[in-house]
């Protein structure tokens, strides 16, 4: 088809050589718009310099540039330390990557070695922590967000045949206990043996496809599974972010997969999500909220 055609071509014509400032100007895109779900006013210089970034593309390449975006973001993670989600501290690291890929005269080797060891090693510990932790080898962890965190709602409504009215309620119990420091009794939350099990199935599958990654990125052998490492991590991010919609750390990783893939197809394909990705990703959720409103009408 012809518009495929363009597609690929104009997806292309962004990979031309040389492709490590495309993942430059990608990373510095990513973090003029990250945060902006919890904007803390110790964040405006990091805005500022990527604004200026982006309108002087020659700043890209100046290594002085990177590693003052370096000390802001440090700055962030030793200020706000207790506040951050986990994909922050993931962000700090690939711009101290990217600082040092500058000051290199390699930087595209410099780039692709590092994404392939911080995916690795990300996924590595996210693994660890749920066999260590305990919580998700039994689904407890998962079962309670499903109650609680209004962005699962879709699967505890699909998966656990709950409504969304008992998971307000669930809220609201969950709130009063913050708010009193009272002992909570599990079994005033509502649930389902449906939910209970999905939960289980649902941490069983996070532990399988995270140690997957972490196992094709940081290892050679078996060679299959090295050399499937892209279409594993794609798989992870179509499926985990569809239903907890994460865009700044699904975009992280998608920018990371692209300076290490090997063909111009794979490429292609974690520019083509990446682009997409504001689409795509929201897209069950909204398709779940509108039908919710239409039935609750």
């Amino acid at each position: 088809m012809i518009w495929v055609k363009q597609w690929n071509q104009w997806l292309d014509n962004l990979l031309e050589p040389p492709a490590y400032l495309l993942v430059l100007r990608l990373t510095t895109l990513l973090l003029l718009l990250h945060g902006i779900d919890h904007w803390l006013w110790t964040m405006l210089p990091e805005k500022l310099l990527a604004t200026a970034m982006l309108l002087y593309p020659t700043l890209v390449r100046r290594p002085w540039v990177w590693l003052g975006m370096s000390a802001c973001l440090l700055f962030n993670n030793l200020w706000h330390w207790s506040n951050l989600v986990n994909h922050e501290y993931l962000y700090t690291y690939w711009v101290f990557v990217c600082t040092i890929a500058v000051w290199s005269q390699k930087p595209k080797q410099v780039l692709r070695w590092n994404s392939r060891w911080l995916i690795g090693l990300c996924f590595l510990f996210a693994t660890l922590w749920k066999l260590i932790g305990g919580e998700y080898l039994d689904g407890s962890f998962l079962h309670l967000t499903f109650l609680l965190d209004s962005r699962l709602a879709m699967g505890a409504v699909l998966f656990g045949g709950l409504d969304l009215a008992t998971l307000a309620e669930n809220r609201q119990i969950f709130e009063i206990m913050q708010a009193s420091a009272a002992v909570l009794n599990p079994q005033e939350l509502a649930t389902t043996s449906r939910m209970a099990a999905a939960s289980l199935v649902l941490s069983y599958w996070t532990i399988l496809i995270e140690g997957l990654v972490a196992a094709s990125f940081l290892l050679t052998i078996p060679r299959w599974l090295y050399q499937k490492r892209d279409w594993i991590l794609i798989g992870f991010v179509i499926t985990t972010y569809a239903v907890i919609p994460v865009l700044g750390f699904g975009a992280l990783l998608m920018v990371m997969g692209l300076i290490q893939a090997k063909s111009s197809f794979i490429a292609r394909t974690y520019l083509a999500l990446l682009i997409l990705m504001p689409i795509w990703m929201p897209l069950p959720q909204g398709i779940f909220w509108t039908l919710q409103n239409v039935i609750l009408k």
